[in-house]
């Protein structure tokens, strides 16, 4: 493999970023999309083969990195996952990158080519409309792609800015269980209270439990005055919103740590509900990037 910087190189590291699963993540170093370190690259008449310092990535044909991605003319289901990375469940087609990767993908390792199998267009189609949707809202928010870790959830995981020093994430697709059909799923969730992935979340971590309370606060947290009730809060169970389908705040009392909860009505309409929810929790997202110490929320 050779060292190298080239754009197109770069933006294809990118994207098979968003690819891997929130929980496959390198146990070091950064969370960003940008190559961490000397991106290597190795070039076949079939594959390309990317590498940082903290995984591989390889698209087109082989099996030789950490990630690996099936480049195809339909989006399709690859496998019934999870292996820890590995081969990537969907596949990868030239409606999932922008033109110009998908020009460059195109000379360098030919055209897609066409896999059996059950198809994801519908779901990756509903993927791309809500990110469009909603990262206008979220800037500098970086997104992951789900769809093999959880039983009852597929979309996105939307991590905060890492300059934020913050663990905080909203989870945005669909959900259901054995009662509920597909619908719209969104969580605005932290981690737990010293529950940890790797050493170096520590300060995060610390933070987020006060931005939570901040949060909860009975006299001018942000999700107090998103209930229009100081007092939510105080009892642990859900406390339901005057919004689209079916949305709680979870009081950190539950000890369920997403604070916000939401279903919307139908598989149909979820991306305007869940603009509508992301809408609604500007003023407590925007509380996120203050690091609070010494503060009284009293």
């Amino acid at each position: 493999m050779r060292p190298f910087r080239g754009t197109m190189e770069r933006d294809l590291f990118a994207r098979l970023w968003e690819e891997i699963d929130f929980d496959d993540h390198p146990l070091s170093g950064g969370h960003q999309p940008e190559p961490d370190g000397e991106l290597n690259v190795k070039m076949t008449p079939n594959s390309i083969r990317l590498e940082d310092a903290r995984l591989s990535f390889l698209i087109g044909e082989g099996s030789d990195a950490d990630s690996v991605h099936r480049w195809a003319a339909n989006d399709v289901r690859i496998n019934d996952g999870p292996e820890r990375l590995g081969v990537h469940r969907w596949s990868m087609t030239p409606q999932s990158v922008s033109p110009e990767l998908r020009q460059w993908l195109i000379q360098n390792i030919g055209n897609p080519e066409m896999i059996e199998g059950e198809s994801v267009e519908n779901y990756r189609r509903l993927l791309r409309r809500l990110r469009s949707q909603l990262e206008p809202k979220l800037p500098n928010w970086t997104w992951h792609l789900e769809v093999d870790n959880k039983a009852d959830r597929m979309g996105w995981y939307v991590r905060a800015p890492e300059s934020w020093c913050s663990l905080f994430t909203i989870f945005v697709g669909l959900g259901w269980n054995a009662q509920i059909p597909a619908r719209g799923f969104l969580l605005f969730e932290r981690a737990p209270p010293g529950e940890l992935d790797r050493p170096d979340e520590a300060e995060a971590n610390r933070l987020d439990g006060l931005r939570t309370v901040a949060l909860c606060n009975g006299h001018r947290g942000a999700l107090s005055l998103l209930a229009n009730n100081m007092e939510w809060a105080l009892e642990p169970q859900p406390y339901k919103l005057e919004l689209p389908g079916d949305v709680e705040l979870w009081p950190p009392s539950m000890g369920r740590w997403p604070l916000l909860h939401g279903r919307s009505n139908s598989i149909e309409d979820t991306v305007d509900w869940a603009a509508i929810v992301i809408d609604a929790l500007q003023p407590a997202i925007s509380t996120l990037s203050a690091t609070i110490d010494g503060i009284s929320w009293q």
